[in-house]
């Protein structure tokens, strides 16, 4: 008995997933049940269960004495639907909460609710959610790639979710900002422009802490490295980290270790976002090294709640945060009404200077 239940699921599964990634499209016939029932080596009552199951939720529809078809996923189910999906790399800690709450006024002012998902910046967990996105009856989706900068390991969903005409808006970040619709920050521009600060104030000896697994830690490195082009400074590849995930504490804290133990040790580091100069400032302090006398460190997105929990606040640049999230719904609900084909917004980045940086 266990194992025809293993089979049932199997076979729903494989037809299920075969037409929510498009392979199946519309109106096409489902190979007749003795056909299904000789590829998965079963009964024809078990091949019947799944068949039941894919017609009961909605991927199929049956016409006597011809057979199963494939449904259209993009019928009029959709039309009262009031659900709107929010996919992010993460849900509660850092800048997030504050994103969604801006996401949530705007959609929920429009009667729209609103479900939660998260991919912990894992790509298999973004297939997993674009599943969900797909067999869900919802409206619009806003959704931050993951790890965006290893490109788009899942785009036969994004494909599907397309030609189901689900509107979708990115945020952060976009896998291609030619063909999607998307609201970010100038990524390059505030990574050159807090570069260009330290410069301003003396410093030609920069570190750089990036994460590398994302669109924001790429550009952000590339604003860097131009900013330290145009000024004529030497480019050391020895005084620039590179990350994956939050979890590599132990790198961040070794990477700075080795930094600071230099003879010629760097005058200031750059760091990937404030999280990352949180790490930074407690190994430096660890080590006897004085911020900003000794090091000035920089970060990115101004998180307040980490600023305030050092001794000294992190000069770095400023995320929109709700701003951002209540520009994201805005624009999405202009694709849900039919005002607008594709759209884009990008936030001009905005130093906020504190006391983590000197002039030397």
């Amino acid at each position: 008995m266990a194992e025809k239940t293993i089979k049932y699921i199997e076979i729903f599964e494989f037809y299920r997933d075969k037409i929510l990634n498009g392979e199946m499209k519309y109106s096409e016939k489902l190979p007749t049940e003795q056909e299904i029932g000789e590829i998965f080596s079963v009964s024809r009552h078990t091949v019947r269960q799944s068949i039941l199951e894919l017609e009961k939720q909605g991927y199929i529809y049956r016409e006597k004495s011809k057979g199963a078809f494939v449904e259209n996923l993009d019928k009029e189910k959709r039309s009262n639907s009031k659900m709107i999906i929010v996919i992010t790399t993460y849900l509660s800690e850092y800048i997030f909460p504050f994103l969604i709450k801006g996401i949530d006024e705007v959609l929920s002012a429009n009667g729209y609710d609103i479900l939660l998902l998260s991919t912990n910046n894992d790509k298999e967990k973004e297939r997993e959610q674009l599943k969900k996105l797909l067999e869900y009856n919802v409206v619009g989706a806003i959704i931050e790639p993951t790890a965006s900068a290893l490109g788009n390991t899942n785009i036969e969903y994004y494909e599907a979710i397309a030609r189901n005409n689900i509107p979708y808006l990115m945020i952060n970040a976009a896998y291609d900002k030619k063909e999607q619709s998307y609201v970010a920050i100038d990524d390059e521009k505030g990574g050159y422009t807090i570069c260009k600060y330290l410069i301003d104030l003396g410093h030609k000896k920069i570190a750089g802490l990036f994460k590398e697994d994302d669109v924001q830690g790429i550009e952000r490195k590339n604003g860097y490295l131009k900013a330290l082009e145009e000024n004529n400074i030497e480019i050391d590849s020895t005084i620039i980290g590179k990350f994956k995930t939050f979890e590599e504490e132990f790198y961040i804290d070794g990477f700075t270790r080795s930094l600071l133990s230099k003879e010629d040790k760097p005058t200031a580091i750059f760091c990937y976002n404030d999280k990352v100069a949180m790490n930074v400032v407690k190994v430096a302090k660890e080590l006897g090294v004085r911020i900003p006398e000794d090091l000035s460190v920089v970060g990115y997105d101004n998180d307040e709640t980490i600023s305030a929990a050092l001794d000294c606040g992190i000069t770095t640049i400023s995320h929109p945060k709700e701003e951002l999230g209540r520009k994201a719904a805005e624009m999405l609900l202009s694709l849900i009404n039919g005002e607008k084909e594709k759209v884009s917004y990008v936030f001009e980045p905005e130093i906020a200077i504190k006391n983590s940086v000197k002039r030397i």
